[in-house]
């Protein structure tokens, strides 16, 4: 273990002791070092489009904000489960990787006053590290929408009141994932052949180093991997 009062739980250790019923086994098709991600934040991402008023379904137009380490994930997900893709972005400069991943739209939001898409979202999953503009996406969302903002911020989320009163929005908080949604998620990634964008470290401290050196500042694309000697 890497400390018992350390709230890594052992994210360094190369041995551990957990409860069985928290543990998961990966189908054979699915590589470890891309399950590892899955379970925090292909997990998030499962979570949010499967869990809540009966899930996402196909046809229904799923607003993705951020190509990052949540959204990659996000991207593929929804697309897997039918639905329309629309991400949203900066600039261009991730259009075509958004794209490759299974996105059907793509929306460069720097410097513009409104945004324009083909039809209105249905649902709007949040992953930047910033508050989007409220009152822009408030504008392009359908009736009844819900916006899942899954960024851990521990700032105020300031976001206009009436059209979510006129449109009947929703806001829906998601963390993770049940037990059983776990599950679910690694079958659906095994499945529909889901992977992380991943880097590789060698589990050494020059390895581990190098891994939290490159997240300090920012260079990760898009998930970090500490990979154990077998």
């Amino acid at each position: 273990m890497y400390g018992q009062a350390n709230l890594d739980q052992a994210s360094m250790g190369t041995h551990a002791v957990w409860d069985a019923g928290y543990l998961y086994k990966l189908p054979d098709n699915l590589p470890r070092e891309y399950a590892a991600p899955l379970m925090c934040g292909g997990a998030t991402v499962y979570n949010a489009l499967r869990s809540f008023n009966g899930g996402v379904k196909p046809n229904e137009r799923v607003g993705i904000i951020g190509i990052g380490g949540l959204g990659h994930l996000a991207i593929q997900f929804a697309a897997k489960m039918g639905c329309e893709v629309v991400v949203f972005s900066s600039t261009d400069a991730k259009k075509e990787e958004a794209l490759s991943l299974g996105a059907t739209e793509f929306v460069a939001t720097k410097g513009v006053s409104e945004l324009k898409v083909s039809a209105p979202i249905d649902h709007l999953i949040v992953t930047t590290s910033f508050q989007p503009n409220w009152h822009q996406f408030m504008d392009i969302m359908a009736p009844q929408a819900t916006v899942y903002p899954l960024t851990v911020s521990f700032e105020d989320m300031k976001i206009p009141y009436m059209p979510i009163i006129m449109n009947e929005f929703k806001i829906q908080g998601s963390l993770v994932a049940a037990r059983q949604v776990h599950r679910d998620m690694v079958a659906f990634a095994a499945q529909h052949q889901i992977k992380p964008i991943i880097e590789q470290f060698p589990m050494t401290e020059e390895g581990i180093q190098e891994a939290m050196q490159k997240l300090e500042d920012g260079k990760m694309r898009y998930r970090g991997v500490i990979v154990a000697p077998q």
